[in-house]
């Protein structure tokens, strides 16, 4: 007998599931349904985490390293904009700062005279080359902190207008580059001081660069002599820039104010310290950018993420650029 072949409904059979089988009330059970919910497969044969598997995220790499790479490129013209633009206003500001100490404080140019050796960094005072029209407070001493201010007298050396060789160091890139320009001074030209012993003239007699190996031009002499020193390069100094000046008129008697000197204002070295914390806050820098970049990536909001990290950036940054600038050598 033909027909149509008739049709049984079957009551509907549960779909297998992969892994132990669930148990109610357990919380083993719980948290497997739980991670099957999120995608996290189950492994069968750990008896110890349910049958768990645990995919940590990806972290990436490519954009890390990208970052790093930018944020080198970000601290090398971070630099170069701090040299060059924030250097000259931080010379001009210390300059004022110095110029007011001098008007209010008269009395402290005279304690060289006296034989007293003034506070490292205070103002003994004021340098003046016509020919370059330049009028700067001279400061004691010539550490690389020193010459951020100005031009700086060697701890040791004659006071101008006294007997001996007053050696008076300056730098020429940075920081307002006070004898960014002596090189171009001609024999005959006119260098004039003013300190607690009076008013003196020098004029020039010598420009030259010495190198090392060279008699050192900051000794002691029997003449009466003023002795300007800077860099002998605006991008490698390996050497220093002399001019060399000879007093006009008699000199002044002055007491000799011996004092300990360190060897890196002698040499007119850089600041031994800053070295190690240029690298610390370059090091700072690179490690906030670079977690401030995997917040970003993991956040919905990356735009808070940079919000709060921009200035964090920006004061480790200009940290690490006033420790190189000190690093560097103090008449560059």
């Amino acid at each position: 007998m033909t027909g149509t072949p008739s049709t049984i409904d079957l009551p509907s059979a549960a779909v297998p599931t992969i892994g132990p089988p669930r148990i109610p009330g357990d919380p083993v059970s719980v948290d497997r349904d739980a991670d099957q919910d999120r995608g996290i497969q189950s492994d069968p044969n750990d008896p110890v985490a349910g049958g768990r598997t645990i995919h940590l995220p990806d972290l990436p790499v490519r954009r890390l390293v990208g970052m790093s790479l930018v944020g080198i490129g970000a601290l090398i013209v971070l630099f170069i904009v701090y040299l060059f633009a924030f250097t000259p206003l931080t010379a001009a500001r210390n300059q004022q700062r110095l110029t007011q100490t001098l008007v209010g404080h008269p009395l402290t140019l005279y304690k060289l005279v006296d034989g007293v050796s003034p506070p490292e960094g205070s103002a003994i005072g004021v340098l003046t080359i016509p020919a370059l029209h330049l009028d700067q407070v001279i400061v004691q001493g010539t550490s690389a902190a020193d010459l951020m201010n100005g031009p700086g007298l060697m701890p040791g050396s004659a006071l101008p207008g006294s007997l001996g060789n007053s050696v008076i160091a300056a730098r020429r890139v940075a920081f307002g580059a006070p004898f960014g320009a002596v090189n171009t001074l001609k024999k005959g030209a006119v260098i004039r001081v003013v300190d607690g012993a009076g008013t003196f003239t020098y004029k020039v007699t010598r420009v030259h660069t010495v190198v090392a190996g060279q008699r050192d031009v900051v000794l002691p002499t029997t003449d009466n002599r003023i002795t300007l020193v800077t860099a002998n390069s605006t991008t490698v100094p390996n050497g220093r820039l002399v001019v060399q000046g000879k007093l006009v008129g008699p000199a002044v008697a002055v007491p000799n104010h011996t004092v300990a000197v360190p060897s890196y204002e002698l040499g007119l070295d850089g600041d031994p310290v800053a070295g190690g914390l240029a690298a610390f806050w370059s090091i700072i820098t690179l490690l906030v950018l670079l977690v401030a970049a995997y917040a970003a990536w993991r956040w919905r909001r990356p735009w808070l993420v940079y919000l709060f990290a921009a200035p964090v950036l920006l004061m480790c940054g200009l940290f690490a650029c006033e420790s190189v600038a000190r690093a560097l050598p103090a008449t560059f």
